[in-house]
């Protein structure tokens, strides 16, 4: 069965480095199959015969802390549920210079009054609402506008981890391979 984990925080600003080749190595000495890893911000795929996912969190999530002494929040989805989200999001939701489209993920424990505490400006930005995931597009002209930017430092924030559409679709088409 093949999974997407998605990490929190790694790699931003030259904090919380996690090098890809050493983690794709590690997780593949741990018994993960099939290891591939998509650009330095932690988006990982890979296939186990291990069908839960928490093990996988609790797995990943304790090996990036005890080889890169790195607290990152780790996020695993199954296969179809990720291309399901992924399959949400609108074609023309676009992240380029025009729009800035995101998909934001939730980790399990987010409660739906939390979700519903997510600052949308229903006049501003599209959004785009799954039972696992946020998809959200605003135009870059709109973007300081926006309500999503208050959200770092909130309660719901650590409870998110945000991949831009871009990467979403990504993600899915290497999932087919």
């Amino acid at each position: 069965m093949k999974f997407v984990c998605l990490l929190r925080g790694i790699n931003v600003g030259g904090n919380n480095k996690v090098d890809m080749k050493t983690l794709k190595r590690k997780m593949e000495q741990a018994g993960l199959i099939n290891v591939l890893t998509y650009i330095n911000s932690g988006n990982i795929i890979f296939e186990s015969e291990i069908k839960d996912v928490k093990k996988h969190q609790v797995l990943i999530h304790d090996l990036i802390l005890n080889v890169f002494n790195v607290d990152s929040r780790t996020l695993v989805i199954g296969e179809h549920e990720f291309i399901d989200i992924a399959n949400h999001i609108p074609e023309n939701y676009q992240n380029n210079d025009e729009s800035k489209a995101d998909v934001l993920f939730y980790y399990p424990e987010i409660t739906q009054d939390l979700i519903d505490s997510i600052p949308v400006k229903k006049e501003i930005e599209d959004t785009v609402y799954h039972d696992k995931a946020l998809i959200v597009c605003v135009s870059r002209n709109n973007q300081p506008k926006s309500g999503l930017i208050k959200i770092v430092g909130t309660k719901v924030y650590e409870l998110l981890t945000i991949r831009n559409v871009n990467t979403v679709r990504k993600l899915k088409e290497l999932l087919a391979n």
